[in-house]
Formats: C-alpha cells, structure tokens, sequence
C-alpha cells in the first residue's frame, strides 16, 4: 500500500468517498476504516455523563462502578468494531455485460483470512438498500450487487460502503471502497422482430441446387428468410413454419450494414442492429456488421457474436 500525501489523508472527502480507484483486490486497514459512534452510542454517552454526575454528587461508590463498567463496555465495543472490518480482502468477481434498462450484476469476493469470523458485515452502493453477510473465518463469500443499466456503454461501479455496527451496535465502522471494476451494457435489442435486409444474392436468386445436395434437415423460421425454401406441405398441415436446409448449400451470408437502418436516430439504429444481430445468431447464420468506421468481417458463434455486440455498445463513445 502506497503513503498517502498529506494533503489527501487530511481531505474530508474521503470519509464518503474513499480513495482513488484501483484494481483490487482491496485489504481493509486503519488507513480506510473510520470509527464513529452511533446513535445508540451518543445516547449512551449522554446516558454515561447524567449517571457520572449523579454519582459526584451523592458520592455514591456504586454509581462510580457501574459508569466506568459500562465505558469500558463502551470502549472495548470500539476495538471489536474496527478489528470486524479490519485485515478483509475485497476483490472483484466475475462480470457478464448486459443490454440497457436490465439490472448490471456487479460481484464482490470478500475474503476474511483471519481465524475469526465477521459478523454483520453490510456493502451499501449509493441509496441502494445494504446487502448483509457474515464471512466465516478463513473463507470468501461472494456479494452480488445489483445495478440499474441505464445506457449503453461502460457502466462503472460506484463507491461502495463497507460497515458494520457489530457487537453492540454504539460504534459505526466503515470503509468506502472504489473498485477498477465495469460492466459493459450492450443496447436494447427492439422488441419487434423485423425481417432481416435484403441482399445481393436475395435480388439475383440463390444457386440452383444439385442433385448431390443432400436434404440436411429442417430449422425454425426467422423474418428474413427466403420464402423458397419455407417447408410448405408442414405449414398447411397447421405446424409453425420451418426451412429446409441441404448439406451442400453454401451459407448464406447476412451483411447488417448502417445504411439498413435509415429514417431511425441513434440509439434506435443501434437497437435494430442489434435486433438483427440476435436473430441471425439463434438462426445459425453467417453474418457480417459495418458500422461507420467499423467493419467486422462474416462470421458466426458465440465469440462472433460478442464482437458485433461490443461494437454496437461502444458505437461513437
């Protein structure tokens, strides 16, 4: 852990704030653990000085044991506060992206490599309500915070708070923490599925096929698919629609272009795209995507797949 300059030990704002962000994982020590008390704590303090002056002033020896007893009570439930938060590791877990307006799951693993538990531990992200856990000793528990995805992009984790009022509940210790730690938001994929954009081959007709093209099999239909090669003796039969598929047909490729989608803003352009994106994917077809300043070349599978939808998260950002 590198020293901090003095003028930022001293700066108020890392009580809420915390320090800068790092890449983690993050140990607890008495350079990031505030101590205040509580409510409970004032109002026992306030208890404490109303119980010592009554005893100063009827000089009663009892009245001195119990209010020294219960400050010392007092006191030692201050060490057990900060030893709780003290010498915990906070790390970042795993993280999968997500399309706006879902909820970014955001994992915190917190080790605890001391032979004692901690109990009470709670990780509040902004307004949000706490998530509490008790961490046994030697061991790592796993926190999920949940996050609204507003927009697409990077989405970061705020400042989290790590507390905890245990034993007594008259001291509250705390932590701000700052993680290295996003999530990528992919956009909104529309809910209506449009048919996919006519290409080349779609205008000229495909291939003809030849007699050593074998039947392959059948798969679901999805908008944009030729008519020709809809199965209709099953439609008429009242089934859902399918297509046949022959060994030796060439693939079809699926070019998604910007163009496709004129007449949208921004964001609704990127949503249809993306729209198309999934489809062809879940249709086993070859696809390719360009964007302006952008050209990922024809593919498929599930790597393939995450690269046109990284580039439509990060479009012009």
């Amino acid at each position: 852990m590198t020293a901090l300059p003095l003028r930022e030990r001293l700066d108020l704002r890392r009580f809420l704030r915390g320090e800068k962000a790092i890449d983690g994982p993050i140990m607890l020590s008495h350079r990031r653990i505030f101590i205040l008390p509580s409510r409970s704590g004032l109002a026992l303090a306030l208890l404490l000085l109303i119980q010592w002056l009554t005893a100063i002033n009827y000089g009663n020896n009892l009245a001195f044991i119990l209010t020294f007893l219960l400050a010392a009570a007092a006191m030692s439930s201050l060490f057990y506060s900060y030893r709780n938060l003290s010498g915990l590791s906070v790390g970042a877990g795993k993280m999968s992206p997500v399309f706006a307006d879902d909820q970014a799951s955001f994992e915190l693993r917190l080790t605890n490599s001391a032979a004692l538990p901690r109990y009470g531990i709670e990780l509040r992200l902004k307004d949000a309500e706490a998530l509490r856990l008790d961490i046994p000793p030697e061991g790592t528990v796993s926190a999920i915070l949940r996050v609204p995805a507003e927009k697409r992009g990077w989405l970061e984790l705020d400042t989290v708070t790590i507390s905890t009022a245990f034993p007594l509940g008259i001291f509250y210790a705390w932590s701000p923490i700052n993680l290295k730690y996003k999530v990528l938001v992919y956009p909104r994929p529309t809910q209506e599925r449009s048919p996919f954009p006519r290409s080349e081959d779609d205008h000229a007709g495909a291939r003809p096929r030849n007699a050593s093209d074998d039947f392959h099999g059948f798969r679901a239909y999805q908008p944009g698919d030729p008519f020709k090669h809809i199965h209709w003796k099953s439609l008429a039969k009242g089934r859902d629609p399918v297509i046949k598929q022959y060994a030796g047909d060439e693939t079809e490729v699926l070019h998604l272009n910007w163009t496709d989608t004129k007449g949208l803003d921004t964001e609704a352009r990127l949503s249809r795209l993306c729209r198309w994106v999934l489809d062809a994917e879940q249709a086993g077809m070859r696809y390719a995507l360009s964007l302006p300043g952008t050209a990922i070349a024809e593919g498929h599978g599930a790597s393939h797949c995450r690269k046109c939808l990284e580039s439509l998260a990060l479009f012009d950002l």
